[in-house]
């Protein structure tokens, strides 16, 4: 359902009736909380990782997150990075921000972390997700001021985000007002909500932004097609699931007659052949599983 709305309404821990039928079905973003307070994860930082020996590379985003450039550094070493980062922050002497560990399958390399977001709250994901849940969770880790440029998710799924540590601000723009902010590339947008500039962009001053701040153990939920500026307040770590229903990854198959890349076709019909045709995720997943190092 496409919707338009002016606020982001924040609620305690909800059940799956109250959330599928206020929020999903009504395509209404919310931020909910209390849900993940028990959570271990939300005691890390950098040297929780760096205890760890967590020295497996991932790749960075270097530059304009929009621009998908990675380079590959060892977890240990990019946290390092960040607390130093944090450190001139605090000092006035930033010289150069780390690069933006963001789209990375961090459960996929360190199966163990899986136990620092228990107990999960199945509720809120479909049934066809549950069993495999942490396969579909893409990370992210940043320092402050880390951006990622207004956007929508390019397969037009149900977002779930998860914050973990620090303040991470969101800007929302429903999904009906897309064509208000000169997207181009299918799902980046040349309007740049924190500094409107409406003789450039002049429809775009037709737009209701919404800003929801984010602190540790919240969830923001948006619905597809939400359009969203991110940035870092602070050292930041969150995670999300991208997710379908059946009508979602049905639209989502139908998005490539309206400029999506072909590839966004092939996986919302992998997720359509579970969601609305019962193929069991095990046989589903992996042909779905490249989506999570997908540049797009």
């Amino acid at each position: 359902m496409t919707a338009t709305w002016s606020t982001v309404e924040r609620v305690d821990a909800i059940g799956r009736e109250d959330f599928y039928g206020e929020f999903v079905a009504k395509g209404k973003p919310v931020v909910i909380q209390n849900l993940t307070k028990d959570w271990r994860a939300l005691d890390w930082t950098p040297e929780y990782f760096r205890r760890g020996g967590y020295t497996t590379k991932l790749g960075v985003k270097m530059g304009n997150v929009a621009d998908g450039r990675r380079e590959y550094v060892a977890l240990s070493d990019y946290l390092e990075s960040l607390a130093k980062h944090e450190t001139q922050v605090a000092e006035g002497t930033v010289t150069e921000r780390p690069g933006y560990l963001h789209d990375v399958p961090l459960f996929g390399h360190f199966p163990a972390l899986k136990a620092d977001v228990d107990p999960f709250p199945l509720q809120l994901l479909p049934e066809w997700y549950r069993p495999n849940w942490p396969d579909y969770t893409q990370h992210f880790m940043g320092p402050a001021g880390s951006i990622t440029p207004l956007h929508f998710d390019t397969l037009l799924t149900n977002n779930l985000f998860f914050h973990l540590a620090g303040r991470k601000q969101f800007i929302l723009i429903p999904a009906a007002q897309r064509e208000l902010c000169y997207t181009h590339g299918w799902r980046w947008a040349g309007f740049d909500p924190t500094a409107p500039d409406y003789d450039a962009f002049p429809r775009a001053a037709e737009t209701t932004p919404v800003t929801v701040v984010l602190e540790p153990g919240e969830i923001l939920y948006m619905p597809p097609g939400t359009l969203h500026h991110v940035t870092n307040l602070s050292l930041t770590m969150s995670f999300n699931i991208d997710w379908h229903t059946a009508e979602s990854a049905r639209l989502g198959m139908a998005s490539v007659f309206s400029g999506a890349p072909l590839q966004n076709g092939y996986y919302n019909l992998v997720s359509y052949l579970g969601l609305g045709l019962g193929v069991p995720a095990k046989y589903a997943f992996p042909f779905y599983k490249s989506y999570l190092t997908y540049v797009s």
